[in-house]
């Protein structure tokens, strides 16, 4: 049934109408700022690693001392477990100090020696 006009000639859903338009805009607007303040994580930052010159120090050193396979993929997984360690730690993501062009930490020595402290036989990790 349609609505009767006042006595202006105003419909008197108006308020009704307006007040649904405003309370949604109030709830959006809540919602989006809730999401900002705890749903959103802050961006990891980006560190360097000179990749390239800790395989090469291992690569001469393990040729040197004559390194059996066996302990090539020993070091690797080492190398692999103090990167995934260093990032967690720092909350970063590493890259290969040659992807970063300036501005980032490097993590090389904390990398290395993560990855010496593994290598030791029976220290707690």
């Amino acid at each position: 049934m349609p609505r009767k006009p006042d006595m202006a000639g105003r419909d008197p859903g108006w308020p009704v109408l307006l007040s649904a338009v405003l309370l949604s805009g109030a709830v959006a607007a809540a919602v989006a700022a809730a999401t900002l303040r705890y749903g959103v994580e802050p961006a990891p930052r980006i560190a360097g690693v000179r990749l390239a010159e800790i395989t090469a120090d291992y690569t001469a050193r393990a040729a040197t001392e004559g390194a059996t396979a066996e302990d090539v993929r020993v070091w690797g997984v080492a190398l692999e477990t103090a990167l995934d360690a260093v990032a967690q730690r720092h909350g970063a993501v590493l890259l290969p100090a040659r992807a970063v062009a300036a501005g980032a930490p490097d993590l090389t020595p904390e990398v290395e020696a993560a990855v010496e402290r593994l290598l030791v036989p029976g220290e707690d990790r």
